[in-house]
């Protein structure tokens, strides 16, 4: 692969020790030869760092983004440089995350995998999602690289929500919910859920159905190039549509969401390492023997 040498960078400031990890980066960037990117406010408090709004990066030159946080922070990345061709990298600050695999003393060598053209890129499955309102009204949501939740509204009683795959009715559920999660996220809120880990190149989709008032609801794996329909079907209810985590609109009896395979997916930069399932392993105690 190519060398980095221009990586934008975005930093979630929220996080404890943003600072501290802020420090770690740009002195590990520094000895691996590496230009950074950053918007105007990140770049005051960060020597050598150019300002640059996101908005700019490609026309700067700028290789791929560093998200600098937590895997929410990385999943904000992703829709802020959606419909770019920039491929992202997750270091974390804190708790080890899936999405944010590089920790604080991973820093130097992922950069330096970068820099000497010793990485991967990935291309993740993204939903794309579109509500449609029973009195004719239809609009999109922004791409998942998580997932897409329909849930009953806070406080509400529950929901009855009907699954159509292809068109074809498959199930009515009364539940608190349902799930449509990629592969990425199948490590997300799905897997809190009961689902299945999926791992991240396979070519599905999973649906789960949130605490069901059935003892025979069970996650269903599809292909991802199958369209999914979830439609309201209770009297008095509310739905709420929340994309990776961030809540974009209400749904009522009559109200749909179709959901299929997004043409554009999130790019990732993967730093060489000797073992790509270690995050995993790591994060579900999987067993110490796996982590060299």
């Amino acid at each position: 692969m190519n060398p980095v040498s221009r990586l934008g960078l975005l930093v979630n400031f929220t996080r404890p020790h943003a600072h501290e990890g802020l420090a770690i980066l740009l002195a590990a960037a520094r000895d691996a030869g590496i230009m950074l990117f950053a918007p105007p406010e990140t770049a005051a408090m960060s020597s050598g760092v150019q300002p640059c709004f996101p908005e700019d990066f490609v026309k700067q030159g700028v290789q791929g983004v560093i998200s600098l946080g937590g895997d929410g922070s990385f999943l904000a990345a992703s829709h802020l440089l959606a419909g770019t061709s920039l491929p992202l990298i997750g270091f974390n600050i804190g708790h080890l995350g899936y999405l944010t695999a590089v920790n604080e003393e991973g820093f130097a060598k992922a950069l330096q995998s970068l820099a000497t053209g010793r990485y991967t890129l990935e291309a993740r499955t993204t939903i794309t999602a579109t509500v449609q309102k029973a009195n004719g009204e239809c609009f999109a949501c922004p791409d998942a690289l998580n997932d897409v939740v329909l849930s009953r509204a806070e406080g509400g009683r529950t929901i009855a929500v009907c699954l159509e795959l292809n068109t074809s009715p498959v199930a009515r559920w009364i539940c608190d919910g349902v799930i449509l999660a990629t592969p990425t996220g199948s490590t997300a809120y799905s897997l809190s859920a009961g689902g299945p880990v999926v791992l991240p190149d396979a070519r599905v989709l999973t649906v789960n159905v949130i605490a069901p008032h059935t003892l025979s609801a069970r996650p269903l794996v599809i292909p991802e190039q199958t369209r999914v329909v979830l439609r309201v079907d209770s009297e008095r209810s509310m739905a709420s549509v929340d994309v990776d985590g961030v809540s974009q609109t209400t749904l009522v009896r009559g109200d749909a969401l179709s959901l299929a395979l997004s043409p554009r997916p999130v790019r990732m930069l993967l730093p060489e390492q000797s073992n790509p399932y270690l995050p995993l392993s790591r994060k579900l105690h999987w067993g110490e023997a796996f982590q060299r």
